[in-house]
């Protein structure tokens, strides 16, 4: 759907840009496509080619988008009340207030532009994952320009043979996971439309709009939680919950319960052995785990959920659902392992990341559980 939105008209589009970074398309690139070839969520792309010869992306955000974002995030409030009674647990305001925090940020290019830098600096010589390159001075907060890549849209990923597509769902899930593990940042947007298959067998990461730095002692304490998880501890698992936010009032929670909901809703990667998900495994679960059905809905009603797990937990689902859309097939346990415990690479792809990693190109790290 995102690629069906009726695209801006250059006319307006021109405007915008004139506006934007001063006087006309022509003064800032040598070619500009006056028909878009994607839509983001708030904006669309064209290719372009800078005064210097490169090909680039140029990404423009439609007018009146922060405006219209605005009035939705004001009318939010207006169901809160509603969303406390059917999660009386939640703390409601908390969560409107990271939402409203995060997509103010979502809006400002020059926000995305700076995170977009971050990642193409720390994912720089990667051996499969990809960031191109932000031209910052060509980007202001409602237009932003990047190098341009070509590769295979996920439609055509989706149509390869199953070991090419076990390889892409492992680049995604080592993608998200790595950026959470090794640089603190979790990826808000991680949905197919926003990967690419190059012709080198990379995959090409776009869109980092909706991003969150988390604290390395809130990442350690998810991890220790995944640990006591796998290792069928319910006091750990108890104990982590509290400790992290997640636990209203802890003595009203039956640690055995708590286990059992997580092995259950984190059944894909707490189960060891390969596993090859599907689109119907992944409705399936969904409905087993945190639907009306599930058998811990009452308890997660009394739940609520921290601010720094939001944007985590949306990237968990759909890296989750992309590969079930990839009918990928992996030891996702084993992978998982390699992030919350620190286990060895599982993988010919996992010791290419980890020596990656063990470089020393990073300054600093979340600090490890």
């Amino acid at each position: 759907l995102r690629d069906d939105v009726p695209p801006l008209p250059f006319s307006k589009l021109e405007k915008l840009v004139r506006s934007e970074l001063g006087g006309p398309v022509s003064a800032h690139f040598a070619e500009f496509e006056h028909e878009a070839f994607a839509a983001a969520s708030i904006g669309q792309v064209h290719r372009a080619v800078t005064r210097e010869g490169e090909a680039v992306a140029v990404k423009v955000q439609y007018p009146g988008m922060a405006e219209a974002v605005e009035i939705d995030l004001r009318n939010l409030g207006l169901l809160l009340p509603l969303v406390k009674r059917l999660a009386p647990g939640l703390d409601v305001r908390a969560l409107a207030a990271e939402l409203r925090e995060r997509v103010a940020e979502e809006l400002d290019y020059e926000i995305e532009a700076a995170n977009h830098r971050t990642m193409a600096r720390a994912w720089r010589g990667h051996p499969f994952a990809h960031v191109p390159a932000v031209h910052t001075d060509l980007s202001s907060r409602r237009v932003l320009v990047t190098e341009l890549l070509e590769g295979a849209r996920f439609e055509e990923v989706k149509r390869l043979d199953q070991a090419e597509r076990d390889r892409f769902g492992e680049i995604v899930f080592r993608f998200f996971f790595g950026t959470l593990t090794h640089l603190g940042r979790a990826s808000g947007d991680p949905h197919p439309g926003n990967y690419l298959l190059l012709d080198d067998g990379r995959v090409g990461f776009l869109d980092f709009g909706l991003m969150r730095m988390v604290d390395g002692d809130y990442i350690a304490g998810e991890h220790a939680v995944a640990r006591a998880v796998i290792a069928g501890d319910a006091a750990r698992v108890h104990a982590g919950l509290a400790e992290l936010g997640f636990l209203p009032d802890p003595a009203a929670f039956d640690p055995e319960r708590l286990l059992a909901q997580l092995r259950l809703a984190g059944e894909w990667y707490v189960e060891p052995g390969s596993r090859r998900l599907t689109p119907r495994y992944v409705a399936d679960l969904i409905e087993r785990g945190s639907s009306p059905r599930s058998p811990y809905f009452e308890d997660m009603r009394r739940m609520t959920l921290p601010p720094q797990a939001l944007l985590i937990r949306r990237m968990e689902g759909l890296v989750f659902s992309t590969l079930g859309e990839l009918r990928a097939r992996g030891d996702w346990h084993e992978l998982g392992r390699e992030y919350f415990d620190g286990a060895p690479p599982s993988t010919a792809l996992g010791e290419l990341d980890a020596a990656f990693w063990q470089d020393g190109r990073l300054a600093a790290r979340p600090r490890a559980a």
